[in-house]
């Protein structure tokens, strides 16, 4: 049950507390699709105080009519595995087997019969399966947040809107122009070239979020930038009743991060970036990119561990000369994570002509 990753050109190169309070199950499965759910829900007295940083943006998803009552507030996450794609690696076929893309999230974020849907991945399939999973927790979908400009979190967009017309996509105003980017043709060819036959024929790209008040029923989530990550113009949503954070590509979850086309300044800004998700000091954060066999989704864990991948990289790096011996110092620290191929692709895109 597997799907997965990789590329020829890089479509991307625009620029522990306690185990998650809830459960894991099998929610359904196709033939090379795992769908896990996970749930949360706590009953609270909701105060609407604002909560959050002055560059956050609020998420309400009603007419906003934030209000104070007993509410149910609950989360689900869809995972899909790693698929299969074309390898642009000399001998990684050879040496670790097919080239994958990672496994990936998108979460739905619900309260009193109203849903925030985060991210909404890529193929036809994958979205189709996300809407019927949306449709499944009967729950009316007002907002699609897309976290930032990599068209693997947004070209399931139109299966989305397919099922729910009513929908609103919508992602910081910044990355909109990333985003057009990474659905025009060039790079739709190049996206097509990774899941041939796949994919959306007529991609959408989401509008600017221009109200600061969008709510989840009577619950709020926070929209936080948080700058360079492996893109630009990266974003977190942060729902504090929830002590969640759904963090798009600035955390990953035991999952080789994707560093190809970084730089120094680059990889600095992610340290930055996972600084600011840090002073969130949420409980629980559920990554874009997690290993579906992840010990847990501790917020905390994770985060440290991304800050730890970072700076052996960054030491890996500085003393190979070769992709090889980035590749080796790399997995002899890390074995196990999920889609060594993101390692790979790095270290020829990074060391194929150092000297």
């Amino acid at each position: 049950m597997n799907r997965q990753r990789h590329r020829q050109d890089d479509p991307k190169a625009v620029q522990p507390r306690e185990l998650l309070a809830g459960r894991l199950q099998t929610a359904g499965s196709a033939a090379t699709q795992s769908t896990y759910r996970y749930s949360r829900r706590r009953e609270m007295e909701f105060d609407h105080q604002p909560r959050g940083k002055a560059t956050s943006a609020w998420l309400c998803a009603g007419a906003c009519g934030c209000r104070e009552e007993t509410m149910s507030l609950d989360f689900d996450v869809f995972v899909v595995d790693p698929k299969p794609i074309p390898s642009a690696v000399p001998g990684f076929e050879e040496a670790v087997g097919p080239a994958t893309w990672p496994p990936s999230t998108s979460t739905l974020i619900s309260d009193d019969g109203s849903a925030l849907l985060v991210d909404c991945l890529i193929t036809i399939q994958e979205g189709q399966d996300l809407a019927a999973w949306v449709k499944a927790h009967g729950s009316e979908l007002k907002y699609i947040y897309i976290t930032h400009p990599h068209a693997d979190h947004f070209l399931g967009l139109p299966e989305i809107l397919t099922a729910f017309p009513e929908a609103r996509p919508t992602a910081l105003a910044e990355s909109i122009p990333g985003m057009e980017e990474q659905i025009s043709p060039g790079y739709m060819q190049i996206w097509g070239g990774f899941f041939p036959g796949q994919l959306t024929g007529k991609p959408l790209s989401p509008a600017p979020l221009a109200d600061t008040t969008l709510c989840i029923g009577g619950s709020r989530a926070t929209v936080i930038p948080v700058g360079t990550t492996d893109t630009g113009h990266s974003s977190v949503v942060h729902v504090s009743d929830l002590s969640l954070i759904v963090s798009g590509d600035v955390v990953y979850n035991q999952t080789h991060m994707w560093l190809a086309k970084s730089t120094p300044d680059s990889r600095a800004g992610w340290a930055r970036a996972l600084d600011a998700v840090a002073a969130l000091e949420a409980d629980t954060l559920i990554a874009g990119h997690r290993n579906p066999r992840a010990i847990d989704d501790d917020a905390r864990r994770q985060i440290g561990e991304s800050r730890r991948y970072l700076a052996d990289f960054e030491v890996a790096l500085e003393r190979s000369s070769t992709p090889a011996e980035l590749i080796d110092r790399m997995t002899a620290v890390y074995p196990d994570l999920a889609n060594p191929y993101s390692l790979w692709f790095a270290a020829f895109d990074l060391l194929r002509t150092r000297t």
